[in-house]
């Protein structure tokens, strides 16, 4: 398996970018949306590609379901929708605020101990009826509760764990350089606070694939938490949450435009939109496990009516966003 190092890691460009998505107001073409996206077999091989698969971008929230896998891996053995839990970017909603309360709570923490930031819901409804940013509301939190379960278990210092020399972030780093087959030269900061390290979509994607293959206990037990209480990895109507419920795969978003998307022990998909929208993210990577026949056309379309983003003019419908030409 092929490696990227400090040698050979490129960003993605425009140049390496193909078009992904249209945006189309009232019959005239307004927004385009250009990017790359690969998809792997379960054993890494590329299954097809668009754009340039072999550059690098930071996965941003992509990368939880590995994060996830340390978690366990370390010894905090969360179950359930716990367990989605630590690889959720969720709503905030005050379902996914009790879940990750009750996770602080189990290994004897409270909520100012979590290394996030305040933050408001995504959820807009939670939003307009919250008095303020709070830790238990950002989208990570239920990963931080994790990664302090993690420390209490092993006795490793709780103040510093999102700093890379700690014991359990050198635990997500070996989890990564595993998992993706590639060395990790580089390590950025995610919005959380957390250590992210950039990758290739082709060593995203064969991460992804590892994580849903079910190929030892670990993850089994997180691809199927997964898919039994898709809810808290995102939120009820939400387009990770549609996607897992509707299709039967593990999907993921990452900010900045990333996605991914796992067949239960087959193939994975990465995408990256280079303008960092999220619109286009699902609408790419079904689009690419459509044409590999890795997912039904009518059900993937299914999904997308109700996650696509609606294009209003006047609160009525005047438009739509539609594949672009780099994948037809």
């Amino acid at each position: 398996m092929s490696t990227a190092t400090s040698t050979d890691r490129h960003p993605l460009t425009a140049d390496g970018s193909v078009e992904l998505a249209v945006l189309d107001r009232s019959g005239f073409e307004e927004s385009r949306h250009v990017g790359a996206g690969v998809v792997v077999g379960p054993d890494g091989t590329v299954l097809d590609s668009v754009g340039d698969a072999g550059a690098s971008i930071y996965p941003r929230s992509t990368m939880k379901p590995l994060q996830a896998l340390a978690i366990r891996r370390a010894g905090a053995l969360f179950a359930g929708d716990e367990l989605v839990m630590t690889t959720a970017s969720h709503a905030g909603t005050p379902s996914h605020q009790s879940l990750a309360l009750r996770m602080l709570e189990r290994f004897d923490h409270v909520e100012e101990d979590l290394g996030c930031p305040p933050d408001l819901p995504f959820d807009r409804d939670t939003a307009r009826n919250t008095s303020g940013p709070r830790r238990l509301a950002m989208n990570c939190s239920g990963k931080h509760a994790g990664m302090l379960a993690a420390c209490r278990v092993h006795g490793w210092d709780e103040s510093t764990y999102l700093d890379i020399r700690h014991p359990l972030q050198q635990a997500v780093r070996s989890t990564v350089e595993d998992a993706t087959g590639e060395v990790v030269d580089l390590v950025g900061t995610d919005g959380c606070g957390a250590p992210v390290f950039p990758l290739t979509l082709t060593g995203l994607a064969r991460g992804i694939a590892g994580v849903v293959s079910r190929a030892d206990e670990d993850t089994a037990a997180l691809t199927d938490a997964v898919l039994a209480d898709p809810w808290a990895i995102d939120g009820v109507g939400r387009a990770n949450t549609v996607t897992i419920e509707r299709l039967g795969l593990l999907a993921k978003l990452g900010a900045e435009g990333v996605m991914v998307m796992g067949v239960p022990g087959g193939p994975a998909v990465a995408v990256k939109v280079l303008d960092g929208a999220l619109r286009a993210g699902t609408l790419a990577a079904l689009t690419l496990l459509v044409r590999n026949g890795l997912v039904d056309a009518d059900a993937a379309a299914g999904v997308l009516e109700v996650t696509g983003e609606r294009v209003l003019g006047s609160g009525s419908p005047v438009g739509a966003i539609r594949v672009g030409a780099g994948l037809r």
